[in-house]
């Protein structure tokens, strides 16, 4: 087992949103006779009875609805605004970026500092400090699975498997997602096999083409809780994804700024990268802003690439995970200063990432970028880069779940693409 761990550190509770309330101004009755006047008294009690049955058939949705996340309201002076003000314009990533961070959905702290994780029936283990995730395997007749108990974003990761019955399979997958109180389990499936999936209540949220070894991988899941389930942004995600999608792709990435570098990240680094993570991210769904597993990953489970000013300051960076047994990686850990944004840094760290994969044999290079940015996706597109589907509320980046969109490449050259993989260099 390998388990992610490390220091506390708290997070700040998020005030609860609220609806307001207006009066509606009272109506003036016309004078009555003295029989209509009696008649009124003797109808009140009855009036009275049918106002209370109203408010109480009206409170009920609102005790059904406590602890929701009330729908952002736009702003008065959007509301203002002339249809020729309305207009669509330019691209401008700064409002996408300053309005698209999500409300905490979490309601109070998390569990930190002694978490207990089961790992099978009459089986369970202790873990002291915050704890990130468990890599935990199970084997019984019928089946052999890998899999990530993800603590911090509350998913059940299915990391690889070998089965011959689907079935008791998928049932102990539900025992463990059930007991942790996790509410998504999420699998790589093979192109062989993701149907069986399907009649388990599994659905096909995307694809990772040539990501298993140059074939496709089918991103099953499935969800726990009507919550997770839904995706209140999805209407925005999608005309974001639609209106990148039609913009035309750079053939390369643009030249650095003068007196910038490029450069792998090295332990020196060390001290930036984490100082430039925890300026951009609140959260993050990995340990990565702490020393000792950014020490700990660095060159050994993935390789980090950084951009320098001309001061030596770290202002961009990002790292590709291996994957080697699949020959495919996943570019993650993207960030770059906010000052810095908009000279099309990232694009080149992720061109260069490419390149050094492509020198030790892997095929495959995929992402997972937050479905509400338009710079990561924009940037993704611009390399040429395949959308490829959407996972729904799948981590914890900016304080709460966020959908994330793939993205995939084919790393390969045009001429040996469909021939047989070989194994990738270490």
């Amino acid at each position: 087992m390998k388990l992610v761990a490390t220091q506390a550190r708290a997070r700040a509770a998020q005030p609860e949103t609220t609806e307001a309330h207006t009066t509606k101004p009272k109506a003036t009755a016309p004078k009555q006779s003295a029989p209509a006047k009696a008649a009124t008294r003797a109808a009140k009690p009855k009036a009275k009875a049918s106002t209370k049955a109203r408010a109480t058939t009206k409170a009920k949705p609102r005790a059904r609805a406590a602890g929701r996340i009330a729908a952002p309201r736009p702003a008065a002076k959007a509301e203002a605004q002339s249809p020729a003000q309305a207009a669509p314009a330019a691209p401008d990533r700064t409002p996408l970026r300053k309005d698209d961070l999500p409300k905490p959905l979490h309601t109070g702290k998390r569990l930190m500092g002694r978490v207990q994780l089961v790992l099978d029936e009459g089986q369970t283990t202790d873990v002291l400090g915050i704890c990130y995730g468990l890599e935990h395997e199970v084997s019984a007749p019928g089946y052999r699975v890998k899999l990530f108990l993800d603590y911090y974003n509350r998913r059940l990761k299915v990391m690889d498997y070998r089965a011959q019955d689907y079935g008791a399979m998928v049932a102990k997958l539900r025992f463990l997602a059930d007991a942790n109180k996790f509410d998504k389990v999420w699998i790589k499936a093979d192109e062989k096999d993701w149907q069986h999936f399907l009649r388990y209540g599994y659905v096909l949220e995307g694809l990772l083409k040539y990501a298993n070894r140059g074939r496709t991988a089918y991103m099953m899941s499935r969800f726990c809780s009507q919550q997770r389930l839904h995706s209140r942004d999805l209407m925005q995600e999608i005309l974001l994804i639609e209106e990148i999608l039609g913009r035309g792709r750079r053939e390369g990435p643009r030249p650095l700024p003068a007196g910038y570098t490029l450069d792998f990240a090295r332990e020196r680094d060390v001290d930036g990268m984490l100082g430039l993570y925890r300026r951009v991210f609140k959260t993050y769904p990995s340990p990565l802003t702490y020393r000792e597993y950014l020490t700990a990953v660095l060159h050994r489970d993935a390789l980090f690439r950084v951009i320098r000013n001309k001061s030596g300051q770290v202002v961009s960076v990002a790292s590709a995970e291996f994957d080697r047994p699949h020959l495919s990686a996943e570019l993650t850990d993207c960030a770059t200063h906010p000052d810095e944004r908009g000279k099309g840094l990232m694009s080149v760290i992720l061109h260069a990432l490419e390149n050094d994969l492509r020198k030790h044999g892997y095929i495959c290079a995929y992402t997972m970028a937050r479905a509400r940015s338009y710079g990561m996706n924009a940037a993704f597109h611009a390399l040429g880069y395949e959308f490829n589907g959407r996972m729904i509320n799948n981590c914890d980046i900016y304080g709460a779940f966020e959908d994330m969109n793939l993205w995939v490449k084919d790393l390969r050259p045009e001429r040996v693409r469909g021939k047989k993989a070989k194994p990738a260099r270490a």
